[in-house]
């Protein structure tokens, strides 16, 4: 009797499944990504790791060229405390490509690539973003051991596309 009432509940599951209207939506998909939005045009999305690391794309003021990038550690240290960014090398691997090496701007407990100057450090990191689900960081401190950070960025693109279109700014190309 119990197996019957299992095999009938399974039945009835199946059924109601199958009812349902083949044109509904799919699903949206999975995104590691978290927006938020603050007064003062303030905008962003954000990844985060196991560990409490981050993935930052951020806009502090809508415009051109003001999307920034931040890959924040708050358990690691960087670089020695400063005011001013200390340049040094970060080695991003999207996915299973060949790693790319950029310089961005190091504090003590986060680095940043900057869009409102000439380098193109921010614009080919956010390409290399787009299409991909995973990234591994390899910060370079200077200070001690390389710092190496794994994210999951499913979602990338949709996180990009909004980021940018709110702060209205121009996605690289």
């Amino acid at each position: 009797m119990r197996y019957s009432i299992i095999a009938f509940g399974l039945a009835a599951v199946s059924a109601a499944a199958l009812g349902q209207d083949a044109a509904a939506p799919a699903e949206a998909p999975a995104t590691a990504w978290q927006f938020f939005t603050e007064d003062g045009g303030r905008n962003g999305a954000s990844a985060r790791n196991a560990t409490g690391s981050q993935i930052v794309l951020k806009c502090d003021k809508p415009g051109r060229r003001a999307v920034h990038a931040i890959i924040l550690a708050p358990e690691e240290k960087l670089a020695a405390p400063n005011s001013r960014p200390i340049s040094r090398p970060i080695i991003f691997q999207f996915d299973s490509s060949a790693p790319k090496s950029e310089n961005w701007g190091f504090f003590e407990h986060h680095a940043i690539a900057l869009g409102n100057t000439s380098d193109r450090a921010l614009a080919r990191f956010v390409v290399g973003l787009r299409g991909a689900s995973k990234v591994r960081i390899r910060l370079d401190t200077g200070i001690s051991s390389d710092v190496v950070l794994d994210f999951d960025i499913t979602g990338a693109q949709e996180a990009i596309t909004r980021v940018y279109q709110t702060c209205s700014d121009a996605v690289p190309a």
